[in-house]
């Protein structure tokens, strides 16, 4: 039998192994997915011990996409360019990176409507998924992309040489918010459904921007809901979320999942959960 999981920390909230299983039982594979918490003090000593134990492939989620790194035989171009991983995959003894992250946000943000050259877009966060959003973005569009960031200088790092692209602070961002057309929210700020702090202020918010969260869980964070009141086109990360993971079961599994299938059972988890 295959295993295939999820590290984090946290990791409670993902459901990952919900949507997983539901890929590995519509194709009767003979697998299972789980979860599993690491510790962010002890991550050196407990991630040589994963990779040590009969695990086949596995994802990786916050806050391990970078440190993941040196701990892998080899590196995906387009992650190695990122400098965040989030899918593993083992080859006998040897472990390969990949970054889904990317692509699989463009894939769901295009359910919204198409990004157009004339789109100026902000990323709010500078972290791993945004890394591979980025340079998703870059690669498949000649749109103006700004990046913003608590540490402008690490927004800095994410820009691709020569471009017209620019690292901005939280304040200018805010000042400047009317003019994007695209935001996409790709902090952890929204992760507690308790705290309703915002990673960006958005009094200056036009209607019809589309604004986008990679958070799936909560199903609507409070920055989404601040956008909906102001006019905006909201799209959480559930669409994200199953696209990277679906990405992610080709290149474990060599077998395309139904995504359909993928999300439903994402779907019904917030049912279910709502029910309690």
């Amino acid at each position: 039998m295959k295993h295939f999981a999820v590290i984090g920390n946290p990791i409670a909230h993902s459901l990952s192994p919900i949507m997983q299983q539901a890929a590995i039982q519509h194709l009767q594979l003979d697998a299972i997915y789980t979860r599993k918490k690491l510790s962010e003090e002890a991550f050196d000593q407990e991630i040589k011990e994963w990779l040590r134990s009969d695990i086949d492939g596995f994802n990786v989620t916050i806050p391990f996409k970078e440190r993941i790194i040196p701990y892998l035989d080899e590196i995906d171009d387009f992650a190695l360019k990122c400098g965040a991983v989030n899918t593993v995959v083992r080859c006998g003894n040897k472990w390969t990176g990949f970054n889904t992250d990317g692509q699989g946000f463009l894939e769901g943000l295009a359910e919204k409507r198409p990004i157009k050259e004339s789109d100026h877009v902000l990323i709010v966060g500078a972290g791993g998924a945004s890394k591979g959003i980025y340079l998703a973005l870059k690669q498949a569009h000649n749109c103006e992309v700004s990046v913003t960031n608590r540490t402008v200088a690490k927004a800095e790092q994410m820009l691709e040489p020569g471009s017209r692209d620019r690292a901005i602070s939280l304040k200018e961002a805010a000042k400047q918010l009317s003019k994007f057309t695209i935001i996409i929210q790709t902090t952890s700020v929204g992760l507690n459904p308790e705290k309703a702090d915002l990673p960006l202020q958005l009094d200056l918010l036009a209607p019809g921007t589309l604004v986008a969260d990679i958070i799936y869980n909560p199903f609507e964070t409070a920055f989404l809901q601040e956008a909906k009141k102001r006019g905006a086109i909201t799209q959480n990360g559930l669409a994200m979320f199953v696209n990277q993971g679906a990405l992610a079961f080709k290149l474990w599994t060599e077998e395309n999942p139904d995504r359909a299938v993928m999300r439903q059972a994402v779907l019904d988890s917030f049912e279910e959960e709502e029910k309690c």
